[in-house]
C-alpha cells in the first residue's frame, strides 16, 4: 500500500484525488495539481486509507466530493 504510483493530474478543484487497481494490480493515487502541497498531503493519506480498507472493491461503498453519503 506505501508503495502505491502517485500521479499529479491537472484536474478540476473540485476533485481532490482517487486512487485506483489497474488490471495488474498495480495501486495508484492521483493527486490534483492544482492543489497545495498540504492539500495533497492530506488527500494521499485520505487515499491510502480507501487502499488499505479495499473500499474499490466494495460495491456498497461510495463517495463523493469527499463526503460519505
Amino acid at each position: 500500500m506505501d508503495d502505491c504510483r502517485i500521479r499529479l493530474e491537472d484536474l478540476p478543484t473540485s476533485i481532490r484525488g482517487f486512487c485506483y487497481h489497474d488490471d495488474n494490480g498495480e495501486e495508484f493515487v492521483v493527486l490534483n495539481s492544482r492543489l497545495t502541497r498540504k492539500q495533497n498531503m492530506e488527500t494521499y493519506r485520505h487515499e491510502q486509507e480507501h487502499l488499505r480498507h479495499g473500499d474499490m472493491f466494495n460495491e456498497n461503498y461510495i463517495e463523493y466530493g469527499g463526503m460519505k453519503p
